[in-house]
């Protein structure tokens, strides 16, 4: 009896010596930045795994077990992480979140300044444009809108893109508040919505028949309850010839922030130091296997970065490389180059947009094009056919992210 109590409390005292902090990433490069840090003392479980993209990944059962189980979530603003970071808090409330980007200067995406486009022909006539409570709040309490009447039969929200742009980015702007009439096109309309109320109405006012193109800050499913947003004076629903993107529901970007911060090592030792305060906040007693762990990344960190301006050190500033996803702002910036985007505004170019870049990468004399695993290489196929150049599959994703960086850098500068 005596030996199994003793036995018992060897097991319990065992455990506790040895428990290690359990933590949670979304993407293989942090588990890699945990792990140099929490050694052996720390258990990491990564939720985007390898192939798979992170703007649309869905967690599996298994991994909500070891969630469960977490002592720390380090999110690192992917966009997976705005549809489920909070179903994770929900999952487990112990668990705490630390933001790995804290401290970090993120750069802004290459997106437009709206989100959706929709082409309608329309009579002479008054129509309302209907704003609902979803979940019990609007999507946002306000939101940019234009009408642009247009003649065209070809691709007319692409012939319009850059018009729109100009306009969104003006100052001049009318305020307007429910009911009020919208009759001025070409001119950048902000709706309010009245929070009183579980509708808010604008009535468009078309006094030509033709082609119309509303451009709006935000998707309007996002302000859809149950009925049809844009109805005629008979109450029927209008719909658009056409919608930038096709999808009502397409994924699309709040915010416009690039978060590939990882591929800076300046960033990556902000991250560092977010980790390591966070694991010593966690599991005091260990604080220094963290701190001596912590310096010999801070040094790895500073390897990886001279390795980077080595290979570039005869490489022209502002050199060029062409990406199919812009996944690469920031290594690019680190390092002054010009990262050359194929995709526009998360969607693949079409076909005209497509001849156009091709002339431009013949015109900046581009040699290869990047493209990433966890996404369609159509386009970059297409142009690498056309100027007869090659294309490289490369990945920011990659959990060795030091061999990663370097051998990125050398595929630019062997392609340059």
């Amino acid at each position: 009896m005596f030996n199994k109590i003793v036995l018992s409390l060897f097991l319990v005292t065992s455990s506790i010596l040895y428990a290690k902090v359990n933590a949670v990433v979304s993407i293989l490069p942090q588990q890699t930045f945990v792990e140099k840090i929490g050694g052996d003392k720390v258990h990491v479980t990564t939720m985007v795994k390898p192939g798979s993209d992170p703007h649309t990944y869905a967690p599996k059962p298994s991994q909500m077990m070891a969630l469960s189980k977490a002592d720390v979530y380090f999110p690192i603003k992917v966009e997976f992480e705005k549809a489920w970071l909070d179903k994770f808090t929900y999952h487990n409330q112990t668990m705490k979140i630390s933001d790995m980007t804290k401290g970090i200067k993120f750069l802004k995406l290459q997106t437009a300044p709206y989100e959706w486009a929709g082409l309608f022909e329309l009579e002479k006539s008054e129509y309302d444009w209907h704003f609902s409570k979803v979940t019990g709040e609007y999507a946002d309490p306000k939101m940019k809108f234009l009408m642009l009447s247009v003649k065209g039969n070809d691709d007319l929200i692409y012939d319009y893109k850059e018009p729109a742009k100009v306009l969104f980015n003006k100052n001049k702007i009318i305020a307007l508040e429910d009911r009020a009439i919208l009759d001025k096109e070409s001119t950048l309309y902000e709706l309010h919505f009245d929070a009183s109320k579980e509708q808010t109405t604008f009535t468009i006012d078309i006094q030509k028949s033709g082609k119309y193109l509303f451009f709006t800050e935000h998707m309007p499913f996002e302000f859809k309850n149950k009925e049809h947003y844009f109805k005629n004076m008979a109450n029927s629903d209008v719909k658009a010839i056409i919608t930038e993107p096709k999808n009502e529901s397409a994924h699309h970007h709040h915010g416009g922030l690039d978060p590939h911060t990882w591929t800076a090592p300046s960033n990556v030792k902000i991250m560092a130091k977010n980790i390591y305060d966070t694991l010593c906040t966690l599991d005091t007693k260990n604080k220094n296997y963290y701190h001596k762990n912590y310096l010999n990344f801070l040094q790895e960190i500073e390897e990886t970065d001279k390795a980077i301006k080595k290979i570039f050190k005869s490489l022209p500033k502002n050199s060029k490389f062409m990406v199919f996803h812009p996944s690469w702002g920031y290594f690019a910036k680190a390092y002054g180059l010009t990262q050359l985007s194929i995709e526009i505004e998360g969607k693949e170019p079409k076909p005209r947009m497509l001849q156009r870049i091709i002339k431009k990468a013949r015109q900046e004399g581009i040699k290869a094009i990047f493209t990433q695993k966890e996404f369609s290489d159509k386009s970059a196929k297409t142009i690498a056919h056309a100027l007869h150049i090659k294309v490289i599959k490369e990945t920011p994703l990659a959990k060795d992210w030091s061999q990663n960086l370097i051998k990125k850098a050398k595929a630019i500068a062997n392609n340059n």
